[in-house]
């Protein structure tokens, strides 16, 4: 076993490679990011490394006036934030935070960790076999999702795509196209770009991909000269056919970023997230995030008034990652005749002697264990609700998120589903007693690109069964209670519930972003945690848990530590699951297919 040696702290002074210090001018605080380092400059302003109030790692765009004050360029912004915010691919930094209408915008993705892929190449020379593969499938699934949203990248070269441990991901995603700034080196364009002609889509960033993974797989850089034959000897079939597609001279020979990613997932059928997510745990292997070095800081300090001066402390990054699945017995299919009495409604008349009206949080917080059980027993008689789980580590590859959606009105119907971006697939359950097992697939091969939900009565010899999706989230809800009651939970009063993120299709209009609560937390050892069939532990874990004002669960979230395996920047790895809810007993809008929408077999 190894032993991994303190990690170097990572401020302002100690910076991770290809990131610089601040210069003279660079703010040192935007919004609510504290900023420590330079990740890159362009045409369109910085990326800045910055420190969010909970202590994670986010990278900010920040834009110049002279940039945002383009004609329509804000609009545009807000245009490509609010996809930015919808998309979920596993290779996409992902949103958090922006203000497109401060003087100097700002958008903040989360912060990738490791080399880009023109430092790794130039370091450690061509990617070979199935770590190959696995960025080329990263990679055509970030473009597919965001093709998929209606936007372009169109700056795609070696330093838009980051090799961090958990897979490939791609970064500054519109930027280019909202801000009409050429960001990109242009040996790396398509030539429709690089000669002005004809109309720009998402074949170009086809075009760029495929110039990508060949320089992946040869080390060869782009001379910015069109062939019609491309030199692809020294890259294997199937890999040297889809990427000679890519490279085509015409827009319109070249394959979309959707069908660049079945053909390098051949077998998924359909289920395009789990084979993405299935190769990068298998196949990305030997990436790691350089540690942080020590750097001269070539800035003055900044004044506040007229003779204090503001220092800046230390911060240790915290990265928090996020995928599952979970099995057990159907139990109650819901309140229809469970004989449950739903405990945030009170008893007229009761004696004074008697049990508590209302539910035990308002009543007694402090009584944790109760409060576990009412919460368990509300969410499993709850008519409707949303709830999004993913479990993550922060050390080689990813995996999807599950998101569960169910209502009793006007007809009772609940579907579990993976996905990858706007891209999902699952099984929908209905009828009285949900008997009625129908699949679906959510694509964008419309013209207009819009995500389309197909149904499918059976799925094909090549998709992996999917349990019952009412029997999949029961189970989920006892795993979460079976945690909960096995440690001592402490009560730390009310306050704000922490979001990293919630799809924003599984919060009602009404409900806010910042969600309040009662907290319960615990300090334990796990003994026995063993997601997708790996076995962990024992390890040192962390509990945190919020309810609601009636009882309802809000979030659960479990971090272990493993101090015998290193993580990124000389850490320890960190399993983490992480479950939110919302929406319990208000409306979720589900459509159920008629018989005439439901197609035979998917495949």
């Amino acid at each position: 076993m190894t032993s991994p040696t303190t990690p170097t702290r990572i401020d302002r002074r100690h910076l991770p490679p290809g990131v610089a210090a601040l210069g003279r001018k660079d703010p040192t605080r935007v919004g609510p990011y504290r900023t420590l380092g330079v990740i890159r400059r362009d045409a369109a302003g910085a990326t800045l490394l910055a420190e969010a109030a909970d202590g994670a790692l986010a990278s900010v765009r920040l834009l110049p006036a002279e940039v945002a004050d383009g004609p329509d360029a804000r609009a545009r912004l807000a245009a490509e934030a609010d996809r930015l915010s919808r998309a979920r691919a596993l290779g996409l930094a992902g949103y958090r935070d922006a203000d497109l209408q401060a003087a100097e915008p700002w958008l903040a993705t989360e912060y990738v960790p490791g080399r880009t892929l023109g430092e790794h190449i130039a370091e450690h020379g061509p990617l070979r076999g199935e770590t190959l593969t696995a960025l080329a499938a990263g990679t055509a699934e970030a473009l597919a999702a965001w093709h998929a949203l209606g936007g372009l990248h169109l700056a795609l070269d070696p330093s838009r795509v980051v090799l961090s441990p958990r897979g490939p991901k791609i970064v500054d995603p519109g930027i280019s196209f909202a801000t009409g700034r050429p960001l990109g080196d242009g040996r790396w364009a398509a030539p429709e770009r690089r000669t002005g002609e004809g109309a720009v889509d998402g074949s170009a960033d086809v075009f760029a991909w495929g110039l990508l993974v060949r320089y992946a797989a040869t080390g060869w850089e782009s001379s910015g000269e069109t062939v019609d034959e491309p030199a692809l000897a020294a890259v294997l079939e199937p890999l040297a056919s889809t990427i000679g597609g890519a490279l085509r001279r015409e827009p319109g020979e070249r394959p979309t970023a959707l069908r660049l990613l079945e053909e390098l997932t051949p077998g998924s059928g359909g289920d395009l997230g789990r084979a993405v997510s299935d190769l990068l745990a298998g196949s990305w292997t030997g990436m790691t995030a350089p540690e942080p070095r020590r750097v001269r800081r070539p800035r003055t300090p900044v004044w506040v008034g007229a003779a204090s001066v503001v220092l800046v402390g230390a911060l240790v990054g915290g990265l928090l990652w996020i995928g599952d699945d979970s099995g057990g017995p159907l139990g109650a299919l819901g309140p229809a005749g469970s004989g449950t009495q739903d405990t945030r409604e009170g008893t007229e008349g009761a004696e004074p002697d008697s049990a508590p009206i209302g539910p035990t949080i308002v009543e007694n917080p402090e009584d944790a264990a109760s409060v576990v059980e009412e919460a368990r027993e509300l969410a499993l008689t709850a008519d409707s609700f949303t709830t999004y789980e993913h479990r993550f580590h922060n050390s080689g590859g990813d995996s999807t998120p599950y998101h569960y959606f169910q209502t009793w009105e006007p007809a009772p119907v609940i579907t579990s589903a993976s996905y990858l971006g706007p891209l999902g697939f699952g099984v929908m359950a209905s009828g009285p007693d949900l008997e009625r097992l129908v699949y679906f697939r959510d694509s964008a091969t419309t013209p207009t690109r819009e995500v389309e939900r197909e149904h499918y009565r059976e799925i094909g010899p090549d998709t992996q069964e999917r349990e019952h999706p009412r029997e999949q989230w029961e189970a989920l809800i006892e795993e979460m209670s079976e945690v909960l009651r096995k440690v001592e939970l402490v009560y730390e009063g009310h306050g704000t519930v922490p979001t990293e993120y919630m799809p924003p299709e599984m919060l009602s209009e009404e409900e806010v972003r910042e969600r309040t609560g009662h907290h319960y937390s615990a300090t334990y050892i796990e003994e026995d945690y063993r997601p997708y069939e790996r076995e962990y532990g024992p390890l040192e874990a962390t509990m945190g848990f919020w309810a609601d004002e009636d009882g309802l669960p809000i979030r659960f979230e479990r971090k272990m530590v493993d101090r015998d395996i290193p993580g990124e920047f000389g850490d320890f790895l960190e399993p983490t699951h992480l479950v939110e809810f919302a929406r319990f007993d208000e409306e979720v809008e589900i459509h159920i297919p008629a018989e005439d929408e439901i197609l035979p077999e998917l495949s």
